[in-house]
């Protein structure tokens, strides 16, 4: 009995290598894609919108407005201690160069302080934007669709670029310095000019200075 045979090896073999061309060239067609769609990230999310001067600017707005309060701070600060060592008598005295250290080691702190969290919030700053890349990326990747891609991409940049540092108003950076005989101030100095008698006394402490008797 005659019956129809079946595809013969070359057309089974033609057949799997045109599936393989159309695989391949929807891979092509896809990969080409992904590649638009991560151009147009790559470029929203580069230099031209966000170079150092952009996360600079975005810190430096925060040292504008934090450093003239300290300033304002240190400035009334060293007012009271020297109205105080003038009412003690001791303006002119040793005790008020080391008031005047204290209150200098606390200005450099607190600039210190202040400095430090400007370039934490920049940095901040930085990877948050480095995460809305990464979440451009993750949409292209699901979607395959680098308008939509891009468009969404365009939108979390916009608002990016708008970021400013959350601004509050400086507490008290500064603690008193009391000054007087009865201030906190006084048994700490005091070991201070004791320490300082003693490094000036090349015999140090409790010496005695013999002379000759006659």
């Amino acid at each position: 009995m005659g019956g129809k045979s079946g595809p013969s090896n070359n057309q089974m073999v033609q057949f799997e290598m045109e599936q393989a061309r159309e695989a391949k060239q929807k891979e092509n067609l896809r990969q080409a894609r992904l590649d638009q769609g991560k151009g147009a990230i790559d470029a929203l999310f580069g230099a031209d919108n966000f170079d150092d001067s952009f996360y600079n600017k975005y810190g430096q707005a925060e040292l504008d407005y934090s450093m003239p309060q300290l300033e304002q701070q240190y400035g009334t600060a060293k007012a009271n201690m020297t109205y105080d060592l003038a009412r003690a008598g001791t303006l002119r005295s040793s005790a008020a160069g080391y008031a005047q250290g204290l209150l200098e080691n606390q200005n450099a702190v607190n600039e210190a302080g202040i400095r430090a969290k400007a370039d934490t919030d920049m940095a901040a700053l930085r990877q948050s934007i480095a995460s809305q890349q990464q979440q451009a990326y993750n949409q292209l990747y699901a979607t395959e669709d680098p308008t939509v891609a891009a468009n969404t991409a365009a939108t979390a940049v916009g608002n990016a670029q708008l970021s400013q540092p959350n601004l509050n108003p400086l507490g008290e950076m500064f603690k008193p310095i009391a000054i007087g005989l009865g201030s906190a101030l006084a048994p700490v100095y005091g070991q201070y000019e004791s320490n300082r008698q003693l490094n000036s006394n090349p015999l140090g402490q409790g010496s005695v200075n013999y002379q000759n008797q006659t």
